[in-house]
């Protein structure tokens, strides 16, 4: 199994795609613990998230409670060795006048001060350990999306962070990577919708929650033990240079 014996925390398991990892990182022999995602859009964490996981209770994007979670973690289970951060901030669609100061911090909160809080907590752990590996997932919105001003700037700054973070922790033997997703299969979005996207898509469909998961367990796992700055995208090929 390809954590086994290793800890790991996901975060934003109400979501399908964080629901998806916590379970698949749990199949491969990890201790797995959840929380949810950031600001006032997260949902909350399913109910039938098996037993085993480890539920935690707070918000990663205020400091003391992310280092009172990642210590609950190190109590139950005396190690942290992997870190999902998947952020839940805003999704408004319009140009930049349909963005107030609000909508702004709102989304810079949920998708960027919360890796910056809950990596802060759980960097110093790895860094005695002499090892970790962190996978923070945003959007092929990056480079910049029509009519998504707020969600392409708040997914442009966790590239950076990432870039930034796998710069200055290399050394202490701690990967940093990005999961780049482009539109993903979900219940909650229209039948019709999907269809559409999945047309648009080089690969003519869509990838899944379980798809999330095996990319998020390449990266945390040690098939890629030397891969760190990276950015892998999940979007069906919508990301390559001649896609529509």
């Amino acid at each position: 199994m390809a954590l086994e014996g290793k800890v790991a925390i996901v975060t934003d398991a109400g979501s399908e795609n964080g629901s998806a990892i916590a379970r698949r990182f749990l199949d491969e022999g990890a201790d797995v613990a959840v929380c949810r995602g950031a600001g006032v859009r997260a949902l909350p964490m399913p109910d039938d998230l098996p037993t085993a996981i480890l539920r935690l209770e707070g918000d990663v994007c205020v400091p003391s409670e992310a280092q009172r979670m990642v210590d609950e973690v190190l109590q139950r289970f005396g190690r942290v060795d992997v870190l999902v951060n998947h952020g839940a901030g805003g999704r408004l669609v319009g140009t930049i006048m349909d963005v107030t100061q609000e909508d702004f911090n709102e989304a810079m909160t949920g998708d960027v001060w919360s890796v910056f809080a809950l990596s802060s907590a759980v960097i110093p752990v790895m860094q005695k350990a002499g090892r970790g590996a962190i996978v923070n997932i945003s959007s092929i919105g990056r480079n910049g999306l029509k009519n998504r001003p707020l969600r392409s700037s708040s997914q442009a700054a966790v590239a950076a962070l990432t870039a930034s973070m796998a710069m200055d922790h290399a050394e202490e033997g701690i990967r940093i990577n990005g999961l780049l997703l482009g539109p993903t299969l979900s219940k909650r979005m229209p039948a019709e919708q999907m269809a559409e996207l999945a047309r648009r898509a080089p690969l003519g469909q869509l990838h899944s929650p379980d798809d999330v998961a095996a990319a998020a367990l390449f990266l945390a796992s040690d098939e890629s033990r030397m891969v760190t700055g990276a950015f892998l995208p999940l979007d069906a090929g919508r990301s390559m240079p001649s896609s529509v």
